[in-house]
């Protein structure tokens, strides 16, 4: 292995650049299983917080107050939605594409009279008026929103009996089209509303705004996510999610990192679901847990001290080092153990005085860095020392530098973009997937062929249905 001598400056990236290497997969409708049966009883699949924080980040909804027509109290739109969805036990996320696929009212910064008079469009058939008796009876945002939810708990409670409403496993004709629903739920969207447009335009709102059956986004290990109304950042790791807890980290540990900007829905959804340790210290931080062992922070690591000898001798202050407890290092993995008598104990960027090529010293140990890349996206800040070959070829060689987690990269003459994450290089499915995770292409760093392919393949990045993250 021979490290770079001198990296080619970067590649700009465009938003085209996925276009050809990459399929154009795509969630198709299936008329016959719109929604499902355990999905639409899911009451708690949001809080009111999540149901106030979604809709303020969509339009003026929660703005708009009305009666509740059931326990006479004057509330907010965000807490009509909660309280229908618990009384019916029906999920509020169904509840609100509802109202967007009838009035179009969740997506509306001022919502007109008529939208809320008929929000959920309940009692307004094909060519009824709304001066009519009946519809008369429903008009009104609480009124519309309890009987929406109301409706559908009421179907799937009486349905089976009724010899007029459409039933699972029998065929019937929608927009001229033969269906036979395959589950309950959607055999009670089609008794709702009775044609292919409205229904197809349902499932688009609900796979838009939480991904076909309403699963949460998830993100590949290395990714830094932000809630963009107040600038909370959290790593993910492990599947979990690891709210950082000092600025200082983002300009120093994750100096380089892609960071992914949320709405305050989507980042407290990724909290509540998977919440993991905190970040809490900076590279090269030292701490002791309450064992009495004293660890040094590298990166992803922990790397133990072998003794209080050690500790002197390397030369570490003891007024540095901060109290832990073995739970706060739980998502750390052990690395090298440090002892005074290694070489480059801590770690050491060393260029080769006549060749150029840059090593990774650490333990007596050599890793050779083969792009430039590396040095931004694993060193960020790190000197880099200029010594000669002997020094050098007195480490063991320990093979390559691998690229850091988060970082996305690609190669000359390939439009495929990838994130190591987990070390394994994982392609993202489509154009649709990358932006619809929110990632930058101007972000993407161009490295070597040769450094790509020590990363084996992983599996491919791709998100449930296409979905645009709103501001």
């Amino acid at each position: 292995m021979h490290p770079f001598r001198r990296a080619a400056a970067s590649l700009m990236i465009c938003a085209s650049v996925l276009g050809p290497a990459v399929s154009t997969r795509a969630e198709e409708f299936d008329p016959s299983r719109i929604l499902s049966d355990a999905e639409i009883r899911r009451s708690d699949a949001m809080s009111l917080s999540d149901i106030r924080a979604f809709v303020n980040a969509k339009g003026g909804f929660d703005a708009v107050t009305d009666v509740d027509p059931v326990d006479g109290r004057r509330k907010s739109g965000a807490l009509l939605v909660r309280d229908a969805s618990v009384r019916y036990g029906i999920n509020p996320k169904y509840v609100l594409a509802l109202l967007q696929k009838e009035s179009s009212i969740i997506e509306t910064q001022v919502p007109t009279k008529r939208q809320k008079d008929w929000a959920a469009g309940y009692a307004l058939c094909d060519g009824c008026r709304v001066t009519a008796p009946l519809a008369r009876k429903y008009q009104g945002l609480a009124k519309q929103i309890d009987a929406g939810a109301g409706w559908m708990d009421w179907y799937l409670k009486n349905a089976a009996s009724s010899d007029v409403l459409r039933q699972a496993g029998k065929a019937t004709v929608i927009s001229g089209t033969t269906v036979v629903p395959a589950n309950a739920v959607t055999a009670a969207l089609y008794s709702y509303t009775p044609h292919m447009h409205g229904n197809q335009l349902l499932w688009n709102i609900m796979r838009r705004w939480f991904g076909v059956g309403g699963e949460a986004l998830t993100f590949p290990d290395g990714t830094l996510v932000r809630n963009a109304a107040n600038g909370a950042v959290a790593l993910i790791q492990g599947g979990r999610f690891r709210p950082i807890i000092k600025a200082s980290l983002i300009t120093t540990r994750f100096k380089t990192a892609n960071v992914v900007d949320l709405n305050s829905f989507d980042f407290a959804a990724l909290d509540h679901g998977s919440r993991g340790t905190a970040v809490r210290f900076s590279d090269y931080s030292l701490v002791r847990t309450e064992t009495g062992t004293t660890y040094l922070i590298d990166g992803t690591t922990k790397r133990r001290i072998s003794s209080p000898a050690a500790f002197a001798a390397i030369g570490f202050n003891p007024e540095e080092v901060e109290d832990a407890s073995e739970a706060d290092l739980t998502d750390y993995a052990d690395g090298p153990v440090l002892d005074a008598t290694d070489d480059h104990a801590l770690g050491e960027l060393l260029q080769d005085a006549s060749t150029g090529g840059i090593w990774y010293a650490v333990s007596g140990q050599k890793h050779a860095l083969l792009d430039r890349v590396l040095l931004d996206s694993n060193f960020a800040g790190r000197p880099v020392r200029k010594a000669d070959g002997a020094e050098i070829a007195a480490l063991s060689d320990a093979g390559p530098v691998l690229i850091a987690d988060g970082t996305l990269v690609m190669t000359a003459g390939n439009p495929s973009v990838y994130l190591i994450s987990g070390g394994k290089k994982r392609p993202f499915a489509t154009q649709d997937d990358f932006l619809g995770l929110g990632f930058s292409f101007s972000r993407v760093h161009s490295i070597s062929t040769q450094l790509l392919a020590l990363h084996p393949s992983g599996q491919a990045i791709s998100i449930p249905g296409t979905r645009q993250l709103f501001p």
